[in-house]
């Protein structure tokens, strides 16, 4: 005879103890990220509101808002996936995989413009990224047919949870982190080689930018900043997902702090590189008021540090 179970309501009853436990440890990890994501958003909302307020339309800037949006709600439906009342599961997972794409592929297409510009010269470069965008794009697509039938709900709990993980989702999440990686690469080469290209460069060079105009010191720094932390967390994902012994609620425990963290960091690299432009062109105008004003003899303009010193003298406001 079958033990009844004195809370038929209560969607932990019908999970073995191990799966529980993994089950709200993803939860929980999922409200954290949704509470840190809140914060990083209405923290930039000053300096988004002025990036929007004195830039042109630009397809960056058709990027950069809609990472920042689809991140949110790919946390907000994971936590809504955890939390229920969800009946239609594979419909809510379905729509968290396409704003992942979404957002996967905006953070992807910020980068994307920055290798644009700063090798802005250089044709088959330029055209060899845009075809890593699109196949890291492609293959991200991968995840969409899979939650339709991985998802179901626990014992008409209104709550959701997964019973499988395919093979072929790891490249969807590979995909852009190798795109990542060769942006990164590319364009620290570009450029520690553009300044002086004769001088030999020291790992210090590499790691602090020294000796590099200001502007070109923030992309390499921003670069940086971004990759480290987004491989950290994709390869902490990479492991649970293909631990043999993980559970497929485990394997995807730091899916969504991933793509969280990787979609902020990229709009932070993009955000913190189109301000200090900003302020450098602000600075430069200040600058030609008073020359024009006072005469060459009173004023010092700035020093040289806007589009221009970035390798392939790419615009800014592609940047």
């Amino acid at each position: 005879m079958s033990e009844e179970i004195l809370n038929p309501n209560v969607y932990l009853n019908y999970l073995q103890p191990t799966i529980a436990s993994e089950y709200e440890v993803t939860r929980n990890v999922n409200l954290a990220t949704l509470g840190a994501l809140i914060w990083d958003i209405l923290s930039t909302l000053p300096e988004d509101w002025r990036i929007a307020r004195t830039s042109k339309p630009t397809p960056v800037l058709f990027a950069y808002f809609p990472a920042r949006i689809s991140a949110l709600v790919v946390v907000l439906l994971s936590v809504f996936e955890k939390t229920g009342p969800i009946t239609q599961c594979g419909v809510l997972a379905l729509n968290l995989c396409v704003f992942w794409v979404v957002t996967s592929a905006a953070s992807s297409y910020l980068f994307l413009k920055r290798v644009h510009a700063v090798f802005i010269h250089d044709r088959i470069v330029c055209h060899f990224f845009t075809f890593l965008w699109l196949a890291a794009f492609g293959g991200s697509l991968v995840v969409l047919p899979g939650p339709l039938h991985d998802y179901y709900e626990i014992a008409n709990t209104k709550h959701c949870i997964n019973h499988n993980i395919e093979d072929y989702v790891s490249i969807a999440f590979i995909g852009p982190v190798i795109f990542d990686a060769l942006v990164f690469l590319a364009i620290t080469y570009k450029i520690l080689t553009f300044h002086n290209p004769s001088k030999p460069r020291s790992w210090k060079e590499f790691c602090y930018g020294e000796a590099l105009p200001r502007l070109s010191r923030a992309v390499l720094q921003g670069g940086q900043q971004y990759y480290m932390i987004t491989t950290s967390i994709n390869m902490l994902r990479s492991v649970f997902a293909l631990l043999p012994s993980s559970s497929p609620v485990l394997q995807l425990t730091f899916s969504i702090p991933a793509v969280a963290l990787t979609s902020a960091m990229a709009c932070r690299v993009f955000r913190n590189l189109k301000l200090k432009s900003l302020q450098e062109i602000e600075i430069g105008a200040f600058a030609m008021m008073e020359f024009m004003h006072r005469g060459p003899a009173d004023v010092h303009l700035p020093n040289s540090s806007g589009a221009n010193v970035i390798a392939g003298s790419g615009s800014v406001e592609e940047v």
